[in-house]
């Protein structure tokens, strides 16, 4: 008989997983020290020397010890204990699977080039989405949310095509905990913003089905509302401009999903199944859509006229953050904008002496709050000019601008 990897094995399971699968198939807890391992064997055998099972990870022989533990429950233990070993390999190899698929018209098992770099940009825009809206749903993202979209798709790994026509695979890992903002070395996990693999694995599901949705309501009715209607729900121009690609130069696309899903490694595990089928006929309404979400969310470049009414003062190697009452320049109300510590000061100084601030940059929509990035240009200007100006009726087109 061929005997697995224990290495593998202890590299897909946790001590505590471990002292669980020991616990349940019979096995006794007879010493140890508290929080550096705990000694275990067979319930009744007291002439065994059973395992030492090792519970500091900081310990710098710790994956050898457990590697060595895992092998020897494997040479003591059940015909039981071995499956649920092996379940260990084969339910957590390789992760949720995705399936993006473009049907052409070419050799099995081939694609045209551009078609084929179309698809790989489809798979990779709708994964980012569906990272990128676990923190926030928005019209158009831009650059918003990249360090969640960017360390997930660092941790999903590509799998080898197939024929029908031309098929990538996608493989996420479920339990692997992503963070919305980066962390510092030290940091610890916080306990609000992250998520897991399987969280937006579910995601993809539910922002392509809501797609779905949108592109079926257009065509039965004519009405863009769904467009915008639907942003909280996930949709957005991004995943337009996706399946946009997706469909591009196809016969058909398809997305399909697969978790395999199991409370733990005691529970048989069930596949969880999904299919999204999209059309170059739903091409022009993806197109449509999008241009409606640009044209509201686009970034655009505005000089703001404001007052500063808010300051939150700059940390070692952190912008300050000031927000301005926009008086002209934009549609926005209100105004958010990160300044390194040289430009906060005249932030400040505009808000002790009652001036203007008049700051240009690249504006764009998070949520619910504007934010101006790239600021430059930055000037004050007293009060009483800003009101003189704004009074006078000669021009629709404010003078300081």
């Amino acid at each position: 008989m061929n005997l697995p990897k224990f290495a593998e094995i202890a590299s897909r399971i946790s001590d505590s997983e471990l002292a669980r699968l020991l616990e349940v198939n019979g096995w006794e807890k007879f010493g140890g020290q508290a929080n550096m391992y705990s000694r275990w064997r067979p319930m009744g055998d007291e002439s065994t020397r059973g395992i030492l099972l090792p519970q500091n990870e900081e310990l710098a022989d710790y994956s050898d010890l457990f590697a060595q533990a895992v092998a020897q429950a494997w040479k003591l233990g059940s015909a039981r204990l071995r499956a649920l070993l092996e379940r260990a390999i084969t339910a957590r190899a390789l992760g949720d699977e995705m399936k993006f698929h473009k049907e052409a018209r070419t050799y099995e098992g081939t694609i045209q080039w551009l078609a084929g770099e179309d698809l790989y940009a489809a798979a990779r825009k709708s994964m980012a989405v569906a990272a990128k809206s676990r923190k926030s749903k928005l019209a158009y993202f831009g650059n918003a949310n990249a360090h969640l979209a960017r360390s997930f798709l660092e941790s999903v790994l590509m799998g080898q095509t197939e024929v029908g026509s031309y098929v990538v695979t996608a493989y996420v890992p479920p339990a692997e905990i992503f963070t919305e903002k980066k962390l510092r070395p030290g940091d610890t996990l916080p306990a609000t913003g992250t998520h897991t693999g399987r969280d937006i694995t579910r995601g993809l599901v539910d922002v392509l089905q809501t797609t779905r949705e949108v592109v079926d309501h257009y065509a039965e009715t004519g009405s863009s509302a769904g467009f915008t209607d639907n942003v909280d729900r996930g949709f957005c121009f991004e995943i337009t401009q996706a399946v946009r690609d997706l469909v591009r130069d196809s016969d058909g696309a398809e997305v399909g999903i697969e978790m395999n899903v199991a409370a733990d490694l005691f529970q048989d595990s069930h596949i969880e199944t999904y299919s999204m089928e999209f059309s170059p006929a739903d091409y022009p309404v993806l197109e449509t859509a999008g241009n409606v979400l640009a044209a509201t969310s686009r970034p655009q470049r505005v000089t703001v006229l404001g007052e500063v009414t808010l300051l939150d003062r700059p940390q070692f190697g952190r912008p300050g953050l000031i927000r301005v009452d926009v008086l002209s320049g934009s549609t926005a109300k209100k105004m958010r904008v990160r300044l390194k510590a040289e430009d906060y000061d005249l932030a400040m100084d505009a808000h002790r002496n009652n001036m203007a601030i008049k700051v240009t940059g690249r504006q764009e929509i998070e949520g619910r709050y504007y934010w101006l990035y790239d600021p430059e240009r930055i000037e004050l200007i007293p009060m009483e000019v800003v009101q003189a100006q704004a009074e006078s009726p000669s021009s629709d087109q404010h003078p300081l601008f």
